[in-house]
């Protein structure tokens, strides 16, 4: 005699999930990661600026000492040993390529894991730097909050100068400017909206804090 299995396979299908059911639950399970994802993603980037910010403000007190001790600031590495390399050309033109970190006891890379930039005032370079070291026309260094040194100007003058691209390492006109070997440079607030998006981080010394440096060593 054969046993009825109606219950049976009512308690199976029951029991277990369907097709339609379980591609619900692996939604859900997407949604609840990726908006996990997000904020994570947003905070390591938050993590990732603090540290380039603490690492541009030990390379602007090594940028610092270094002219204390040799009565002038380096020339940028421009063939990746990390070593200053000789500054050629017009003494006061703006000199533009990579940090000296070897030389400066600095990070070799930023938190993204790309050089940092580095652009000098020509007549910084040579020793001894004093009262009257400035830059004039194309050797003026100046950083301001548009491209082609307009808009609001932030400083002038500049002996030298210190970028990191972020994470997305000059991804529009603005961040461009940072890297197209001229006088003119650009810091804004950070922020990842669309085509107007900026993550540069900008450090400069300037030259009154320099001199003043140099004179409370005994150095002018």
């Amino acid at each position: 005699m054969e046993l009825p299995m109606t219950g049976s396979v009512v308690r199976c299908n029951a029991s277990g999930f369907t097709l339609v059911e379980l591609a619900v639950v692996l939604v859900i399970i997407g949604l609840i990661v990726g908006g996990l994802i997000r904020p994570l993603a947003s905070q390591m980037e938050q993590a990732r600026r603090a540290d380039a910010e603490q690492a541009l403000t030990q390379i602007h007190e090594a940028l610092l000492g270094y002219a204390i001790a040799g009565q002038r600031l380096p020339c940028p590495d421009t063939n990746g040993d990390g070593r200053a390399d000789t500054c050629s050309g017009n003494a006061g033109a703006v000199h533009v390529g990579e940090l000296p970190w070897a030389d400066l006891g600095a990070p070799k890379e930023d938190p993204w894991g790309n050089p940092w930039g580095y652009a000098v005032n020509g007549a910084f370079t040579s020793a001894p730097v004093g009262y009257t070291t400035s830059g004039s026309g194309s050797g003026r260094i100046a950083v301001h909050e548009a491209a082609g040194c307009s808009g609001t100007r932030r400083a002038d003058d500049l002996p030298a100068l210190v970028i990191s691209g972020g994470q997305n390492r000059n991804d529009n006109a603005l961040e461009n400017e940072n890297r197209d070997a001229d006088r003119c440079f650009v810091t804004l607030p950070y922020t990842t909206a669309g085509s107007g998006a900026f993550d540069d981080l900008v450090e400069w010394v300037s030259r009154p804090e320099l001199l003043a440096r140099l004179a409370a060593a005994g150095r002018l």
